[in-house]
């Protein structure tokens, strides 16, 4: 170990030795060693190099002798400069000094006078220092002799708030010298006067124009003065409730002025100015009940029960306010001509109340009014699919009593008093042609429901029930099993359209409903699913097979019912030729009578008309051919 170190330290001092060997002949470095530096050249260098060596050492040293003079020449200012302020910072420094010398006798001087003073100060001070507190005392003592006075002139004057403050500020003292037989008649007249005060604060949670603001103030009034904090919440939330119970009252008198309104009364508020109203004012006021509730008895009374009593308080509240809410949206039903813009004031009506209500949820995170308002607009909204699918009946409705007046128009009818076969189809068309446009007619009235500038409409459990439930199959599904019913009563004897129905109806209906089920229905829901952009899926939803079978039922039962009651008025026919003949002097016949002629034409025309409504074309006349009378209908 030993040998080690002798021999690593013999190395350093070899590195240190060469180093230092080597910035001896570096003429910029500080071991420079001229004679080192001149025996390695003349050892190494010829004469050549060493001549050439001179003259570069001459020149260098020419070029620093001459940036040296130039650094001397431009800085010269600059050091008589430096030499002057040294010299002028040398005699301020004296000055300074000697200034420094004559404040620091002048200190000296100041604190012994200091001293003197306050050494004969001293016991005026301790009298003064008596005298103040004496003079504090009196002043206080003189704001309890006057407290009650004060008091009853702020309770004059209504100055409640001033009040409360006098007697808060003066409550300690007066607390303090209350047992003091000359205090006593003071704290009497103090305490029948407060309780005077509380009465007359309370009188503002009974008041009918009392506004939140003011309960608020008063429920604060009264914590101050040590209520009850569990009974004042109480008064506090009945009385609020008071007031929302009268704007809500003021909404509902609104709503009656609306439903015995005219078209022309420009007196009543439209649905926009309506939700505006409540907004401002019950909504509004809702929200300052809130956080006025939260800010006051947060810290006095017990969160759970306190934020539980505030819900409940607040649902109820919120549940009168929608039950006036459904009225007015119920009454404010479309009118004709007007639909698209009403449904599109109605929508901006439901966004307006949702954005509302979103911001009164943040003052009370733990109720979902988000919920509570998609579920409104979700009556709303299935209350005008509602609409909107009796006025898709009436309209079937009308499009069946023009479908009667044409057949039974003479001017349609044929020369034996049929319907013209080639008019039939065109009858099938119209109606169609019309169910077909009524739908797409209440397709484009519900449009505002898919403006994506909307807010509800993001709602998942808003678009998707709508779209489905409300549109698909409340509407167009429920107004297409409409028509297959209505057809299907006409197979009904006992219904009065059934008796009265003719039987050129029975197959046009049939045509209509055999139509329907090839291709309009299909046509229709698939309006309806690229309109809403919502693919039909699930159990809940009807299939679009189902319906098909329904109208091809329905066109069955219709074209037999048509063949039926041809045959009961050819069974009548045949049955009236029979019983008015005398076939005992009747001779014996020799060719078809007039009557079966007259049966075999009606055959051919039956079958040329059903021909002319189920098949390309027509049917040409087979005559008494009846044996091969054929037909191809609903299968």
């Amino acid at each position: 170990m030993a040998d080690r170190s002798i021999k690593m330290k013999s190395s350093v001092e070899q590195c240190s030795s060469s180093e230092s060997e080597q910035n001896s002949l570096d003429i910029d470095s500080k071991h420079f060693q001229p004679q080192s530096y001149v025996e390695n050249l003349t050892k190494g260098f010829s004469l050549k190099q060493l001549m050439e060596t001179e003259s570069m050492l001459g020149k260098d040293i020419t070029s620093l002798d001459s940036e040296m003079q130039t650094l001397v020449y431009e800085n010269y200012n600059k050091f008589i400069l430096a030499t002057e302020t040294i010299k002028q910072m040398t005699s301020d420094f004296k000055q300074m000094e000697t200034g420094m010398s004559n404040l620091m006798a002048r200190m000296e001087n100041l604190s012994s006078f200091s001293l003197e003073i306050n050494s004969r100060l001293q016991p005026k001070r301790e009298s003064v220092a008596r005298i103040s507190e004496t003079h504090s005392l009196l002043k206080k003592l003189q704001h309890l002799y006057d407290l009650p006075t004060k008091l009853k002139t702020a309770l004059t004057k209504k100055n409640l708030s001033q009040a409360v403050e006098l007697y808060l500020r003066s409550r300690i003292v007066l607390e303090q010298y209350r047992e003091m037989p000359a205090f006593q008649g003071i704290d009497s007249d103090c305490m029948a006067t407060l309780g005077e005060l509380k009465e007359e604060i309370r009188k503002n949670f009974d008041m009918e124009d009392a506004t939140i603001e003011v309960i608020s103030e008063s429920a604060s009034l009264l914590l101050k003065l040590n209520e009850n904090p569990d009974e004042l919440r109480l008064l506090f939330l009945q009385s609020g409730g008071k007031c929302l119970s009268i704007e809500i009252a003021e909404l509902s008198k609104e709503v009656e002025v609306w439903q015995n309104s005219n078209e022309n009364d420009t007196n009543v508020l439209d649905l926009l100015a309506f939700i505006d109203l409540g907004s401002n004012t019950v909504i509004t006021n809702l929200g300052l009940i809130v956080t006025s509730y939260k800010n006051l008895f947060k810290e006095c009374c017990s969160p759970s029960e306190s934020e539980k009593t505030l819900i409940n308080f607040t649902m109820a509240l919120v549940k009168n306010y929608f039950d006036v809410l459904e009225k007015r949206y119920g009454l404010d039903c479309p009118k004709a001509g007007k639909r698209e813009e009403n449904v599109s004031v109605l929508v901006r009506s439901l966004d307006k109340l949702y954005n509302k209500l979103q911001t009164l949820g943040q003052t009370l995170p733990d109720v979902d009014f988000g919920r509570a308002s998609t579920d409104l607009i979700s009556k709303v909204a299935r209350s005008l699919c509602d609409r909107l699918l009796e006025d898709l009946k009436m309209s079937f409705e009308s499009s069946l009593n023009l479908l009667r007046e044409a057949i039974a128009t003479s001017s349609l009818q044929g020369e034996d008093g049929t319907t013209s076969p080639t008019y039939i189809p065109s009858l099938v068309s119209q109606i169609l042609n019309a169910v077909n446009q009524d739908v797409k007619n209440v397709l484009s009235t519900l449009e505002p429901f898919l403006d994506q500038s909307i807010t509800f409409i993001n709602m998942p459990y808003f678009y998707i029930p709508f779209c489905l439930q409300d549109v698909h199959e409340g509407t167009i599904v429920k107004y297409l099993s409409h028509i297959s019913g209505r057809c299907e009563e006409f197979l009904d004897n006992n219904e009065s359209d059934a008796k009265n129905a003719s039987v050129d109806l029975l197959l046009v209906l049939s045509r209509m409903c055999f139509d329907a089920s090839s291709s309009t229905v299909q046509h229709l829901l698939n309006y309806t699913t690229e309109q809403f952009r919502v693919r039909p899926s699930g159990t809940n939803v009807t299939p679009t097979a189902t319906i098909t079978a329904t109208f091809r039922k329905a066109s069955l039962n219709l074209l037999n019912q048509y063949v039926a009651s041809e045959g009961d008025n050819m069974i009548t026919l045949m049955e009236k030729s029979i019983e008015n003949r005398n076939w005992m002097d009747y001779p014996e016949p020799r060719s078809a009578r007039p009557a079966v002629k007259r049966i075999v034409e009606v055959i051919g025309k039956i079958d040329a008309k059903v021909g002319s409504v189920f098949e390309d074309g027509s049917r040409n006349d087979r005559g008494s051919d009846s044996s091969r009378l054929s037909y191809i209908g609903p299968c």
